[in-house]
């Protein structure tokens, strides 16, 4: 597919940057909006000249007038939005976590691969510089054999309203989908992504009792966690979005903490600040490996990947394989804190593993 694109975007959290990023790319036409919040899509459509406004993603994806869309709405209308869009017969790109379980992933992977578009789900970290750097540093053997991975995020407090889905259990909030997510998908993919076998975790709701309007629903607010490889290395989780902590201010006024590690034979990576540490003989040397950038530069280079692969009719590089297997790993994880055991996770299969291709 060599012709120009027309995009559309469902508003949500991280539908103006998707906007921005998409608006930089020759080629792609911003041809459609859609938020239930009037003052948004307004916003949105004012500010990148569209003209086809709805109040629905249905309507959206109804309109006929885009060829591609991109989806942020909250995790519990994913699934449905996603199938709206094939049946529509577009491309689709949705914002992470792609599902609120393995289940729904499940039909979504199924479903693009029967209708015979492209589809790939949200993670502009991957194409960091300090993520997608590390990953080539694994691959090529710099740091030697990764054995584990350590990832971590501290909130100072919730961020979100008491009747925001966020901290509904029933909705697909909690700490563990919206910010284990993220941090379980920088290592893992930095690692390699290797075949999960096993995980093993504990979840609390401390505070968010003291928040949420239905108390009988209350979310997870912390979750720690690990995930055994079947080639033998680990990855360690912890989320907490109610932690004392000193860490630099977020965009909402809360300090936050946020590390994310990876252990080789010959090497540890930092990848949130970029440094490639080696020790030896008590001393320890540090050499940055790559500067994080800009945020906005992470969400254009998925921006482009996804024109890329529709265009030359691929998976990308966030395939539904993946994002498949990145669910298994957080049901299991949930499981695992809800039945207090160690919980085995299944591989996944393809449908060319499972017909051959054929």
């Amino acid at each position: 597919m060599s012709e120009s694109i027309r995009l559309g975007i469902t508003g949500g959290p991280g539908a103006d940057k998707h906007a921005k990023a998409f608006a930089r790319i020759e080629g792609v036409t911003l041809a459609g909006v859609s938020d239930s919040d009037e003052s948004t899509r307004t916003e949105l459509a004012d500010t990148f000249g569209i003209s086809n406004v709805h109040d629905s993603h249905r309507d959206l994806v109804q309109s006929g007038g885009i060829d591609a869309v991109v989806i942020c709405l909250p995790t519990e209308a994913r699934e449905r939005a996603v199938g709206d869009a094939f049946d529509a017969s577009l491309h689709v790109l949705c914002e992470l976590p792609p599902a609120a379980n393995e289940s729904e992933m499940s039909r979504i992977v199924s479903s693009a691969g029967f209708c015979g578009k492209t589809y790939m789900w949200g993670r502009h970290e991957r194409f960091s510089p300090t993520v997608a750097t590390a990953r080539t540093l694994v691959d090529n053997g710099s740091i030697g054999d990764v054995y584990r991975a350590e990832a971590a995020w501290r909130w100072g407090w919730w961020p979100y309203t008491g009747d925001d889905w966020r901290g509904d259990r029933d909705r697909a909030g909690g700490a563990l989908l919206e910010m284990g997510t993220a941090l379980i998908d920088s290592a893992w993919y930095s690692m390699g992504c290797p075949d999960p076998v096993e995980a093993m975790a504990a979840s609390h709701n401390l505070r968010l009792t003291d928040i949420v309007s239905d108390p009988d629903s209350v979310a997870d607010d912390s979750v720690f966690g690990m995930i055994r490889f079947k080639n033998g290395a680990s990855l360690s989780l912890s989320a907490m979005a109610f932690s004392h902590v000193s860490g630099k201010a977020s965009a909402w006024g809360a300090p936050t903490e946020r590390d994310i590690r990876l252990f080789g034979t010959d090497a540890t990576l930092d990848l949130v600040n970029g440094q490639r540490i080696v020790s030896s003989d008590g001393n320890a040397q540090f050499e940055a490996y790559a500067s994080p950038g800009d945020e906005d530069d992470w969400y254009f280079a998925q921006a482009q990947e996804f024109v890329r692969a529709i265009r030359d009719e691929r998976e990308p590089l966030n395939s539904g394989k993946q994002g498949l297997t990145l669910m298994k790993m957080l049901d299991a994880l949930a499981t695992s804190a809800k039945e207090k055991k160690a919980v085995p996770i299944k591989s996944t299969r393809s449908l060319d593993d499972l017909f051959g291709g054929l």
